[in-house]
């Protein structure tokens, strides 16, 4: 008994989708790892993008529309079908992108929230001596690659001191029992809580709860009271390899 072989035209068929999906794969990279491709260069982004284009163009060929004008005559395809692919990807990250691309990281405050030993609910043991700050941000990279930021909270107590609070970070200096790995342990287990340093991708918008740790102030006064009495008060967004002050931006009791 012979065996049937695929005909000529399924086989086309199964490359050109095969082709097609892998384009898709390559570009759905820009959405599911934009972090990463935002530490790549803008050329090796774009050279992404054109073999992208490049595969679009070859695994779509079979299935376009007007097949007698584009399909069967390749030159006439390659120009109004492949060149623009191809050329898309260079055009929006080494033209479109570096024009219009912003400067810095902006952050905006959306919400305002306190976990104390009586509000805690099992959050956070009962031990602490001062409550865990948690407000919801939101932090804006207009820049054209990923970068990492650290995020501190700036207080003027009564007497016109400065307090400066450092959110919890991701990864501590050593493994000893402290109250910041504590906190960290037990609010890392639930979603959307923020450690520094906080990585965003570029032209990317990163929201979540930052957890501060607040000791009494200068003065004596407890945080909510602080609050309480308006005492001036900012978020500071910082580089963590130098500690450089790249903006801020005022807290508010939403």
């Amino acid at each position: 008994m012979q065996s049937q072989r695929l005909p000529a035209a399924g086989i086309s068929i199964l490359i050109h989708g095969g082709l097609l999906l892998l384009a898709v794969l390559m570009a759905s990279t820009f959405l599911l790892y934009p972090l990463e491709l935002g530490r790549m260069p803008l050329s090796a982004r774009a050279a992404l993008a054109s073999l992208a284009g490049l595969l679009l163009a070859i695994g779509a060929r079979p299935f376009i529309p007007f097949k007698p004008l584009l399909s069967r005559r390749l030159l006439v395809y390659l120009l109004v079908v492949g060149l623009p692919l191809l050329s898309l990807g260079p055009w929006y990250f080494l033209v479109y992108l570096p024009t219009n691309a912003g400067e810095g990281v902006k952050g905006e405050q959306l919400a305002s929230s306190l976990i104390t030993e009586s509000t805690s609910n099992g959050i956070v043991e009962i031990g602490f001596a001062y409550p865990i700050y948690t407000p919801t941000i939101s932090l804006t990279n207009s820049e054209l690659f990923s970068r990492e930021v650290d995020i501190y909270l700036r207080m003027l107590d009564g007497n016109n001191d400065p307090a400066l609070f450092r959110a919890v970070r991701t990864v501590l200096p050593d493994s000893r029992l402290s109250v910041e790995a504590t906190v960290h342990g037990l609010l890392s287990e639930s979603s959307g809580y923020l450690f520094i340093p906080i990585a965003l991708p570029p032209g990317g918008v990163v929201e979540g709860r930052v957890v501060f740790i607040i000791s009494d102030l200068n003065d004596g006064s407890t945080f909510d009271e602080a609050l309480g009495r308006s005492y001036p008060a900012e978020f500071q967004i910082r580089d963590p390899e130098n500690g450089e002050l790249l903006t801020s931006f005022p807290l508010t009791r939403i």
